[in-house]
């Protein structure tokens, strides 16, 4: 099994394996360490009408979840336009509009916050962190076009 350094970039984790993280996120006992890293996005697609619900990992801000994705993927595209999502975080249930960005000036300085002293999402989106905790410039300038920032704002 690769770790998160040495997967390739196109890595995705399969169905089974999102279907077996939620299933641990809706336990109290196994949630209670994950959900400080990985929440449950639900939301209906656009164009299917299907109602999906995943694992991913976030950064809450206040009333805002900052989500980020690869760009190679396809399901951000639902977010485009704001559009309403549900998400659950350590038990507890939130709505939200969340829109994506893909605006390089917008991702960059989001990401060194988002990184800075972060060393296992560092390694899970290839950007180093230097012995202060600080992110290598070079990995966030060379990451910031393969992804996709989602800012969800929450509401009760």
């Amino acid at each position: 099994m690769q770790n998160a350094e040495t997967r390739p970039w196109e890595w995705t984790p399969s169905p089974f394996m999102n279907r077996m993280m939620a299933v641990m996120l809706r336990i109290p006992v196994v949630r209670r360490p994950m959900s400080k890293m990985i929440l449950l996005l639900s939301y209906t697609g656009r164009k299917s009408g299907k109602t999906f619900t995943f694992p991913i990992g976030y950064w809450k801000q206040g009333d805002t979840v900052i989500l980020l994705t690869k760009r190679f993927r396809s399901w951000w595209h639902n977010f485009q336009q704001p559009a309403p999502v549900t998400i659950r975080i350590g038990g507890q249930t939130y709505t939200g509009r969340a829109q994506a960005s893909t605006d390089e000036s917008t991702i960059v300085p989001q990401l060194v916050s988002l990184m800075e002293g972060q060393s296992r999402q560092a390694q899970v989106w290839h950007i180093h962190l230097d012995a202060d905790g600080k992110p290598n410039q070079e990995d966030i300038q060379a990451i910031a076009p393969k992804i996709v920032m989602i800012r969800v704002d929450l509401s009760h």
